[in-house]
């Protein structure tokens, strides 16, 4: 089966996660905000205390330096993500997948990542990001 059949897209989402939220929900809502660029539903989605891991970047700590990196300093200038695989365990989500857009210098951006998730008290408590690099 192509690569294409297998994904999903992230469609947007207005309103903001309630406590009953789903992990997988939740997620996918903030990475429709995301892509969007809606960074009030981001906010929403975000535990106050959120922290957020990149590969070569410095860790952000705190709801207000998540949305000030989404904000300021995104490489992606457009950006569709595309899901291919979603596994969850309690507190602890993984989403697999695919960002394709352009960067703020017009270059195309394809890149396949996995994030790593702990959900608290319905919002993302922290995220790790690992992008399919050659490595050694």
């Amino acid at each position: 089966m192509d690569q294409a059949a297998e994904s999903w897209h992230i469609h947007g989402h207005e309103e903001e996660p309630s406590p009953m939220t789903s992990p997988r929900a939740l997620i996918e809502q903030s990475l429709a905000a995301i892509e969007m660029g809606d960074h009030d539903v981001l906010e929403a989605c975000l535990h106050p205390e959120v922290i957020y891991r990149r590969p070569g970047q410095p860790v952000l700590s705190g709801r207000d330096a998540v949305i000030d990196y989404y904000r300021r300093h995104r490489s992606a200038k457009t950006s569709q993500i595309l899901l291919d695989e979603f596994v969850c365990e309690g507190d602890r989500a993984v989403a697999m997948g695919l960002v394709e857009g352009r960067g703020h210098d017009g270059a195309p951006i394809h890149e396949r990542f996995a994030d790593a998730y702990r959900i608290e008290d319905g919002l993302i408590r922290e995220r790790t990001t690992y992008f399919f690099r050659q490595g050694f």
